[in-house]
């Protein structure tokens, strides 16, 4: 009797238990139901039939439709009714991604293959395949839905996920950042359950509608997000981590993220100039407090979110040594010291080195040049509005004696030279002020005139014989 008595008890505890698992089952499979459907709002002159055939894998779907959403009359639907229709349902084709422009040698890996070739801009990128970055080169890469990314220097991408859910506007976009950096203007998602993630060694990045940075450091195993606009989720060790507009975190392989922390302010590029001349040619700007040091990229102004350079610099200057002619964007941010990179500032500039050079004239090379005045000529140039000529007693006119700044294309140096060599040159001088290229320096001698004691004697002769 005892033993039925056990029987009987064990046999409730299971029923109450297994009962107990199935109303938990049911309460939470409503919650991920929800979180993998897509809200239709209908419209005049929509039913059942025509919103399958439009948006769902087979018009035939239109019964399932009906029963899910327990609606009565399957021919017209009252407009405004919100339709639930499961993902799985819906449409599914792949989304390319589209090469906006390359710079520099990037590589491309067609999915489940292994040879690489070069990437070229307009080429397509779909699911599978593999980007690849080497030194000074970029890639800009844009999706269905009109966002962007672009992969930075020796950086390596592979595109896991391009997919977009029929006509609903829903995109399903995955990508694998296995090493470097990369940069993303990520559109506002039209549906809660579009998709746009950045997965690293280290982390998982979930993004909605912003504009972030993502980097990964293979020799650091570690993961650093910066977030320029709207709102970035990193996830890792099953911890998730929300990182707001002006913020960044670092996350160390095999460690949760770490607290998000503010972004270093934009640096003050008012002193830059409109326009350069000659090269090379020294970018400065004040320095910030907090920076260890500073990224700068260049970008054609025609095409913003490419960038033709990038370097880093530790101090707040930087020197070009060349660069093509063109309209630019020049745009710095601060570095601080745990690596997180700060929010941009930028400048346009345009470079135009097709300047006139002087041709000199007068004296010659070598010339033997005795007593003053001295007279220096050279080529009049059209699109120059001023000459600078200087003489100098060294050829690289670190000591400079004479400077003139005029429009004429001659000078007067008035007062005598000690004896010894001399170099002299002329630089043209726009309308605006900007110095071009200075002509070749041309060398000339200052000495005494070994003929004027020899014609004073000859003068004197006949007067010594009288």
């Amino acid at each position: 009797m005892k033993s039925k008595q056990n029987l009987t008890f064990i046999s409730s505890v299971f029923y109450h238990l297994s009962l107990f698992i199935s109303l938990g089952f049911f309460m939470l499979y409503p919650l991920a139901g929800f979180a993998e459907q897509w809200t239709y709002t209908t419209r005049p002159g929509d039913n059942l039939w025509n919103i399958s055939k439009k948006h769902l894998k087979s018009v035939n779907y239109w019964s399932r439709l009906q029963k899910h959403n327990k609606v009565d009359i399957a021919k017209q639907l009252a407009p405004g009714t919100r339709l639930r229709v499961p993902l799985e349902w819906l449409k599914v084709q792949a989304a390319p991604a589209v090469v906006v422009s390359v710079t520099g040698t990037v590589k491309y890996i067609k999915s489940n293959t292994k040879n690489s070739s070069l990437l070229a801009s307009k080429q397509t990128v779909t699911i599978g395949d593999t980007i690849i970055t080497e030194a000074d080169s970029s890639a800009l890469v844009q999706f269905a839905d009109g966002s962007t990314l672009l992969l930075l220097k020796n950086s390596q991408v592979i595109f896991n996920t391009l997919s977009s859910y029929g006509s609903t506007g829903m995109v399903d976009t995955r990508l694998r950042l296995q090493q470097g950096r990369i940069e993303t203007s990520v559109r506002p998602l039209r549906d809660p359950t579009s998709r746009y993630e950045i997965t690293t060694p280290a982390a998982v990045a979930a993004v909605r509608g912003t504009q972030f940075r993502i980097a990964y450091q293979e020799n650091q195993k570690s993961m650093a997000s910066e977030v320029i606009e709207g709102a970035v989720s990193v996830a890792a060790e099953k911890v998730e981590q929300s990182v707001k507009k002006g913020f960044g975190t670092i996350t160390e392989q095999g460690k949760p993220p770490q607290p998000p922390v503010k972004l270093l302010q934009a640096p003050d590029l008012k002193a830059l100039p409109a326009k350069i001349r000659t090269f090379p040619y020294t970018l400065t700007w004040p320095t910030l407090e907090a920076a260890a040091k500073y990224r700068i990229q260049i970008s054609p102004a025609q095409e913003p979110g490419a960038v033709s350079f990038e370097q880093t610099s530790e101090t707040s200057q930087f020197t070009l040594d060349t660069f093509k002619d063109g309209q630019y964007i020049v745009r710095i941010r601060g570095i601080d010291h745990s690596g997180l990179e700060g929010f941009n500032a930028e400048s346009a500039f345009e470079i135009n080195t097709h300047f006139p050079v002087a041709t000199l004239s007068l004296p010659e090379q070598d010339f033997n040049a005795g007593k003053g005045p001295y007279f220096f000529q050279w080529s009049k140039e059209i699109n120059v509005a001023k000459y600078q000529i200087q003489v100098s007693t060294d050829k690289h006119f670190n000591d400079v004696i004479f400077e003139q700044i005029d429009k004429t294309n001659t000078a007067t140096l008035k007062e005598n030279l000690a004896e010894g060599d001399y170099f002299w040159r002329v630089t043209t001088i726009d309308n605006e002020g900007h110095a071009g290229k200075p002509s070749d320096a041309r060398k000339f001698n200052v000495s005494e005139n070994k003929y004027e004691a020899l014609l004073l004697l000859l003068y004197l002769i006949p007067a010594l014989l009288l």
